[in-house]
């Protein structure tokens, strides 16, 4: 990556928004398309919301959460990192149920769901007791469209 930015998280509930301001800057001052902004600005939020919210129940350490930009000549890349409970939420988060009126629908899922629809690509792992998200979009051509 040729220029990066690196940023720890607290545990209040404005951090997401905070966060989401900042790669806003930083991606916008990179020259990154306004609608690949956008879309990652919705996913940063949701994921942050959730680790934030879900992520040290039952946690004894105290809590980390470290997210790092990166941008290259042909990808962005944002990485968040914490040490919560193990979660894959690209394995263990539940599907959302479309065909259930919203009022019955379970709390849960949605966020996931939305992000994975809105960058080209999110993988987890597992390391050194750390949770591990990267959402990656291809910059070459990027219409926005996160499967180009």
């Amino acid at each position: 990556m040729d220029v990066t930015l690196g940023i720890d998280v607290g545990m209040d509930q404005h951090e997401p928004r905070r966060v989401v301001e900042v790669f806003e800057r930083f991606a916008t001052a990179n020259g990154v398309s306004d609608l690949v902004v956008q879309r990652f600005c919705l996913a940063l939020d949701e994921i942050l919301t959730n680790v934030i919210s879900y992520g040290f129940e039952k946690v004894p350490e105290e809590p980390r959460i470290r997210v790092d930009f990166g941008l290259g000549d042909d990808r962005l890349e944002v990485r968040i990192e914490d040490n919560g409970r193990s979660f894959n939420p690209l394995a263990d988060a539940p599907l959302p149920d479309f065909t259930l009126p919203v009022d019955e629908r379970p709390i849960g899922g949605l966020g996931i769901h939305l992000a994975k629809n809105l960058v080209h690509d999110i993988s987890y792992r597992r390391d050194k007791k750390r949770n591990c998200l990267t959402l990656t979009q291809p910059l070459q051509g990027a219409t926005g469209d996160p499967n180009p």
